[in-house]
C-alpha cells in the first residue's frame, strides 16, 4: 500500500466511496506538518443541523443560518432555502477542486431557494484572515464565505477531514453529508439538490 493509501485507509472505513481512486480528501495537518484523522462522529441524514452565526469573509457582517433554514426563521427572513455548507481550508487541494463545481451549481440554480456557503476552517495557526481573503480572491471564488476561525462550527458538524459538504433542507434537517471530493457525482448531487428545492 502506498503512502496515500495508508493516509486514506481510515477514511474508507467511515465513508466507503463508490470508487476509492476518485475520492479526494484533504487530511488535517497538525502544526508539526504531520497528518491525522480523527474519529468520524459527524452528523448523519435526519439530524437537526446545528444553528450558528458566523462572520462573512468579505463584509465582516454576521450571517445567521436561521435566516435561511429551520422550523422558525429569524424575524425579517421571508424564504426558506436548501443550504449547502462546504467546509474548506486554503491548504486543502481537494477543496480547491470542489469549489468550482459548487459555484457551477450556484449559477445553475440562481434565483432558486438554494444557498451555498463556503465555511473556512482548520487553517494553520499562522494563517491570517487577510491571507484567507487573498487566497479566496486569487482563486476567483465567488460563493459567500464564512469564517470559522476557532473551528467550533466544524467540530459541531463533525468536519474532521476536508472538504466536507453538508446539505440541509428547508426545515433545518441534514439530508446529506459528503466527505471528500467526488467529481463523478456532480450530476447526481445537482439532481438531489433540485429535488430538495421542490
Amino acid at each position: 500500500m502506498n503512502a496515500l493509501g495508508i493516509l486514506l485507509f481510515p477514511l474508507l472505513l467511515c465513508f466507503p466511496p463508490r470508487n476509492p481512486v476518485e475520492t479526494k480528501v484533504g487530511i488535517l495537518p497538525d502544526q508539526s506538518g504531520s497528518t491525522s484523522v480523527a474519529s468520524a462522529d459527524s452528523l448523519k441524514d435526519g439530524d437537526e443541523a446545528p444553528m450558528f452565526v458566523l462572520r462573512d469573509l468579505k463584509t465582516d457582517n454576521a450571517v445567521y443560518l436561521r435566516d435561511y433554514t429551520g422550523e422558525t426563521l429569524r424575524r425579517g427572513a421571508n424564504r426558506r432555502h436548501v443550504v449547502v455548507l462546504s467546509f474548506w481550508s486554503t491548504w486543502c487541494q481537494p477543496c480547491k477542486e470542489e469549489i468550482p463545481h459548487l459555484a457551477k451549481i450556484a449559477e445553475e440554480f440562481a434565483g432558486k431557494p438554494l444557498k451555498i456557503f463556503l465555511v473556512n476552517t482548520m487553517e494553520w495557526q499562522s494563517t491570517t484572515e487577510d491571507s484567507v481573503r487573498s487566497v479566496y480572491a486569487s482563486r476567483g471564488y465567488t460563493l459567500q464565505c464564512l469564517l470559522d476561525a476557532t473551528g467550533r462550527i466544524a467540530m459541531r458538524y463533525g468536519a474532521r477531514t476536508l472538504p466536507m459538504v453538508v446539505v440541509i433542507d428547508k426545515h433545518g434537517v441534514v439530508r446529506r453529508v459528503v466527505k471528500g471530493f467526488h467529481e463523478d457525482s456532480y450530476v447526481e448531487f445537482t439532481n438531489f439538490l433540485r429535488d430538495l428545492m421542490n
